[in-house]
C-alpha cells in the first residue's frame, strides 16, 4: 500500500503510532513488565503488543506461581501515585482463565489507561495471549492493520461491543472491510470464551 496515495490508512496508521507511544510512556511510568520479573515471567500482549491500539487498553501476561501476595505487593507501590485512580482484583483460580488479575486505572495526559495484568501458572496449558503475538506480528502489513484499525473504530464510534480477537479474524482470514462485513461475518463466525486462534503469515 501507497500510504502516500492512501490518506485514510496513513491517517489510521498515524492515530495508533500516537496511541501506542502513549502505551509507551504509560509503561515508563508504572514498569509493570520490570516489576512483574520479581513473581515471573511477564509479557505484554493484545492490541499494544500488535500495534492495533485503539482504545487505550495495555495487557499483560505473567506466568509463575498463583500467589494473590505477589500481585498486591507491586499494588502498594503503584496505589502512591496519584495518576493511579482504581485498581481492581480478580480472581478467577477456579474459571477458564484459571489466574489472577489486576487491574490499574492510570491517568495519563487526560486519558484513563486500564493496564490488565493477568497472572497464569507456569505450566498453563490453555490459550496463551502472549503466544498470539509472534504470529500476529507475522501476520500484519500495512493494508491488514489499517483495515482492523478501521473496522475497531467504526465499531467504537458506534458504541458496539465486540472481540478484538473476532476482527482479527474477520480480517486476516476472511477478508472483512466494513462494520456491515463484519455484522454479517459474527453471525456465522463470532467466538465466545477462550479459543486457540493462529492467523497465516503475511504473504
Amino acid at each position: 500500500m501507497n500510504l502516500a496515495e492512501d490518506g485514510d490508512a496513513c491517517r489510521l496508521l498515524q492515530r495508533q503510532a500516537s496511541r501506542q507511544e502513549a502505551a509507551r510512556q504509560v509503561l515508563d511510568v508504572l514498569q509493570p513488565l520490570e516489576r512483574w520479573q520479581r513473581f515471573g515471567e511477564p509479557r505484554l500482549c493484545g492490541a499494544a503488543a500488535y500495534g492495533l491500539l485503539v482504545v487505550p487498553d495495555i495487557d499483560i501476561e505473567i506466568y509463575g506461581d498463583l500467589r494473590v501476595e505477589s500481585g498486591f505487593a507491586l499494588l502498594a507501590a503503584w496505589a502512591k501515585d496519584p495518576a493511579v485512580r482504581r485498581a481492581l482484583f480478580i480472581n478467577a483460580v477456579g474459571e477458564a482463565d484459571a489466574g489472577l488479575g489486576w487491574e490499574l486505572r492510570y491517568h495519563h495526559q487526560g486519558v484513563p489507561w486500564a493496564v490488565q495484568m493477568w497472572l497464569l501458572a507456569g505450566d498453563y496449558d490453555g490459550p496463551r495471549s502472549a503466544d498470539l503475538v509472534g504470529p500476529m506480528r507475522s501476520a500484519l502489513d500495512d493494508v491488514t492493520r489499517a483495515a482492523i484499525l478501521r473496522l475497531k473504530e467504526a465499531l467504537v464510534e458506534r458504541g458496539a461491543a465486540y472481540r478484538s480477537i473476532d476482527v482479527y479474524r474477520a480480517v486476516l482470514d476472511h477478508g472483512v472491510e466494513s462494520v456491515e462485513e463484519y455484522d454479517r461475518w459474527c453471525r456465522s463466525y463470532s467466538s465466545t470464551g477462550l479459543i486457540n486462534w493462529r492467523p497465516a503469515p503475511s504473504r
